[in-house]
C-alpha cells in the first residue's frame, strides 16, 4: 500500500477492477491492455489473487497455478473447465491462454479483450441472446421492450454495430437516452457503449468530483505526475468498501 501511494508501484493486478468499478467504467475502457491475455491476466480479470483462485478449485493450490502461469508447468485438463467457469471464459480462451504463459505464438490465443464500442455490443448481444448472430431488430425490440418506449431502431443498432460512434448514430439528447437504454438492458455501465475517448473524460470527470469532495489533489503535487497519495488513499478505502460483506450477508 504504501509503495502504491508514494507512486512507486502500480496497484495489485487483481485490484483493477475493483478500482474500475467505483469509477463506474469497464476495466477495458480504463486499463486498456495491449494483445492476448496470459493465465495471470484472466486471473486478474477475474478479480481473483492466485490464493484466491485456488481456494475456488478442488486439488489446486496456489503454487501449482502459479507454475502454471509462469510457464513452468502445465494444467491438469481436470482443472481447465472449473477454472474457466471461475474466470468466466470458455475452456478454449484458457487453454489459449496457457498457450500465452507458456510463450507460444499469439496467433494460437483466441480471447483479447474488446477493443472499440461495436466489438463490446456483439459480445453483450451474442451474450444476452444466447445467439453467435443476433439481428439488429431482434436486439433493438429487446432494448425497447426493457424500456418500455420506442428508443432505438434497427438501422440505428446495425451502425453502431459496423463501427459508426453513437455521437453520430445518436443527435443531441438522443444519444444519452438510448446509451442509457441500451446499458440498462445489458445490465453493464454507460461507458461501456461509449467511445474510448468520451470514456476517458467522462472518468476523469468522476475523479475530478471525487477529488472535491474530499478537498484533496487529484493529481501528485510536486510536478511528479500521476495520482496523489491522498486520491490514491480514497480509491484504496472505496475499494476495502466496496469488498467489504454487508451485515447480514451470507457468508462467501
Amino acid at each position: 500500500m504504501a509503495q502504491w501511494e508514494r507512486e512507486k508501484r502500480f496497484p495489485p493486478a487483481e485490484k483493477l477492477v475493483a478500482i474500475a468499478a467505483l469509477v463506474n467504467v469497464d476495466v477495458d475502457v480504463l486499463f486498456p491492455r495491449e494483445g492476448p491475455c496470459d493465465l495471470a491476466d484472466l486471473r486478474c480479470d477475474a478479480g481473483y489473487t492466485q490464493a484466491a483462485a485456488a481456494e475456488k478449485i478442488d486439488g489446486l493450490t496456489r503454487f501449482t497455478l502459479g507454475a502454471a502461469e509462469g510457464g513452468r508447468r502445465r494444467l491438469n485438463d481436470g482443472w481447465v473447465d472449473p477454472l474457466a467457469h471461475l474466470y468466466g471464459v470458455s475452456p478454449e480462451d484458457l487453454m489459449a491462454a496457457q498457450g500465452q504463459s507458456f510463450g507460444e505464438p499469439a496467433s494460437s490465443a483466441k480471447y483479447e479483450r474488446p477493443t472499440n464500442t461495436a466489438e463490446r455490443l456483439r459480445g453483450l448481444a451474442k451474450e444476452a441472446f444466447q445467439d453467435a448472430d443476433p439481428s439488429p431488430e431482434a436486439i433493438a425490440a429487446a432494448i425497447n421492450a426493457k424500456a418500455g418506449a420506442s428508443i432505438v431502431g434497427a438501422g440505428q443498432v446495425a451502425a453502431l454495430l459496423a463501427g459508426e460512434p453513437a455521437a453520430v448514430v445518436f443527435k443531441g439528447g438522443a444519444q444519452a437516452v438510448a446509451v442509457a437504454a441500451m446499458a440498462s438492458f445489458f445490465g453493464v455501465s454507460e461507458l461501456v457503449l461509449c467511445d474510448d475517448t468520451t470514456a476517458r473524460h467522462r472518468v476523469l470527470a468522476d475523479l475530478q468530483f471525487l477529488a472535491a469532495q474530499h478537498n484533496i489533489a487529484l493529481a501528485a503535487r510536486g510536478g511528479e505526475g500521476g495520482v496523489s497519495g491522498e486520491m490514491l488513499t480514497v480509491l484504496n478505502d472505496l475499494i476495502a468498501e466496496s469488498q467489504a460483506p454487508y451485515p447480514g450477508a451470507p457468508p462467501a
